[in-house]
């Protein structure tokens, strides 16, 4: 496993991303690739759309209890590599919402500015190592619960 990914399987990878689009001291941001490229969510199988679900909801959790934050929010955009040679590939962001933001406005969507902004050349920070042991500990704690391993057998991740 590389050092800035949090969580590895047959179909998907969670990684720490550098630079972050929302900072760490705001809830931080980890985001969840598809290891096979490609275009929407529609496009997964059945068994990988599973995994996405149960990955997601692990994620997340995780980041509930090791990170304390108030509340996640998914987002699925692929925007910015429309332009893109193949064009956009289907992610989803990971943002955790702190209490108290820096650069975010509580209880308010989130604001990002443009793709190529100064902001994203290291203003907003990432996870640190700790925090990454941390939480890819966490979701391996959560990943052995009931649903979650039903749910890998249905993925045919098991």
């Amino acid at each position: 496993m590389k050092e800035n990914t949090v969580y590895e399987d047959k179909y998907f990878a969670v990684i720490n991303p550098v630079p972050a689009l929302h900072c760490r001291d705001d809830g931080g941001h980890l985001i969840l690739i598809k290891k096979e490229k490609v275009h929407d969510r529609s496009d997964m199988t059945c068994q990988e759309a599973i995994d996405f679900i149960r990955v997601s909801m692990a994620v997340g959790k995780a980041m509930y209890e090791v990170l304390g934050v108030e509340r996640m929010n998914y987002a699925d955009f692929g925007n910015w590599g429309l332009d893109e040679p193949g064009g956009s590939k289907m992610h989803l962001h990971f943002f955790g919402r702190a209490r108290n933001q820096m650069h975010q406005a509580r209880g308010q969507s989130m604001v990002f500015f443009p793709k190529d902004h100064m902001i994203y050349k290291g203003h907003l920070k990432h996870f640190d190592s700790e925090e990454l042991t941390k939480l890819r500990d966490k979701i391996a704690e959560i990943l052995k619960e009931e649903k979650y391993r039903k749910m890998a057998e249905l993925a045919e991740i098991e």
